[in-house]
């Protein structure tokens, strides 16, 4: 994935984070992001768009690297399905508490 690419043109891509409601509430990323908790994932997986290439993050990494490994094989239309799971700690903009 080209991460410079996503940071200047985000509305190219639909942006599904798999963390927790809870955890979305308490420290939302993107703003236009699509939040289908990980073990919801298979049973909302009409609600994700297929017009834009989708990106997925979590907090750190695990369950979006299942989650876009899921969603990859539940659309089944060889569209590319990105994991920023890895890298999501450069776009969490939650100011840190002193």
């Amino acid at each position: 994935m080209d991460l410079e690419d996503f940071r200047a043109h985000q509305d190219k891509y639909t942006i599904v984070d798999v963390r927790n409601s809870s955890e979305v509430s308490e420290n939302p990323i993107f703003s236009c992001s699509i939040s289908i908790p990980l073990a919801d994932l298979k049973s909302r997986i009409d609600e994700i768009p297929h017009d834009k290439l989708i990106a997925v993050h979590c907090a750190g990494g695990y369950r979006s690297a299942i989650g876009s490994s899921l969603i990859a094989s539940l659309i089944g239309e060889g569209k590319p399905v990105y994991d920023i799971g890895e890298h999501i700690k450069e776009f969490d903009e939650q100011p840190a508490v002193e």
